[in-house]
This record gives C-alpha cells, structure tokens and sequence, in this order.
C-alpha cells in the first residue's frame, strides 16, 4: 500500500503523515515539498504559477513516487504528503501503479484551515489561494478517498481516524 495524504495548505497534511509514519512498524512520510525545494539555482515558486512551476512539480512528483517504490519494495508503508489538484490523480496513479494506492484528504473546516495558516511559523498561504485550494479539494475528483476533517481533536485524533479508515494498525507512538 501507499498513502496519498492531501489538503489543502495549513490542513495538518505534514504534521499526520510524520505522526503517522511514526506510530507505524515500518512507514515513511515523503514529502514532495522536499523534492521541490532540492531545486536552488533556478527554483520557480508556486506563488508565481507558470510552466517551469509545472515542470518542477512534475519532476518533484516523479522523484517522489520512485522513492515510494523503492521503500515499498523495501517494506515500508510511504506516505506520500502532497496537494493533489484534478490533474494530477492520473498522473499519481499511473506513478504509482501496481501499489495499492490510497488517497486520503485532510479538509478542516475552512476558518480552521486559515486560522492554522495565520499562525503558521514556516510559511503561510494567500488566503484567497488557500480558500480555492480547500474547494478544489472537496471536488469530484475526490469521491471515493478516505476524507478526514481534522477541524476538532489533537493530530492523534486525526491518525487515529486516517488509521481506521484504511484500517491500519497503529502502536503507541
């Protein structure tokens, strides 16, 4: 199995995969964040979106589910932490294909949402941006994955109820 962990920016998306990697026997959390950032001569930011953004992304994604492949064949669980718009489910799958792969969205109420990202320490998000992307998010393309909504509760509360919906099977971490 791989995991597709998803939400929009401020959704708790890095700090579940980590808890939940680390309450696993044999799990990895993947950013695809780190992949992205790996590019410093040259980086081209999201906030500007353009065809080098999509390009960097594309690869960023690629790196990472070939790194889900390996940890998978190595018997770890991956979990991948990305945003994953419409047009880039096919391509997940296809990356990923012949691993179980399942999506799961993290979807905090809104105000909840931009409430975590005005307090953010890292980096925050243009809230018009961030209101788009937690739409976009509770589109079609979602129907079918295991949706969380991490509004309420403590990150455990969240793991718990990503780790039941996939039924997996937690220690105490």
């Amino acid at each position: 199995m791989v995991i597709v962990l998803t939400g929009a920016p401020a959704s708790g998306k890095s700090t579940v995969a980590e808890r939940l990697a680390s309450c696993l026997d044999r799990a990895a959390h993947i950013q695809v964040d780190f992949f992205r950032k790996m590019v410093k001569g040259g980086y081209a930011s999201p906030h500007h979106w353009n065809d080098e953004v999509d390009r960097q992304y594309r690869i960023a994604r690629m790196s990472a589910a070939q790194t889900a492949r390996n940890l998978a064949a190595a018997g770890f669980l991956p979990i991948l932490d990305d945003i994953v718009p419409p047009a880039w489910v096919d391509e997940w799958r296809h990356e990923l294909d012949g691993l179980d792969c399942r999506f799961v969205v993290l979807c905090p109420r809104l105000e909840v949402a931009q409430r975590r990202n005005r307090e953010r320490h890292i980096w925050t998000v243009d809230e018009t941006l961030r209101a788009e992307l937690h739409a976009m998010l509770e589109g079609p393309h979602t129907e079918g994955w295991l949706v969380v909504d991490n509004s309420e509760g403590t990150v455990d509360d969240a793991v718990a109820a990503v780790a039941r919906g996939l039924a997996l099977v937690t220690r105490a971490c």
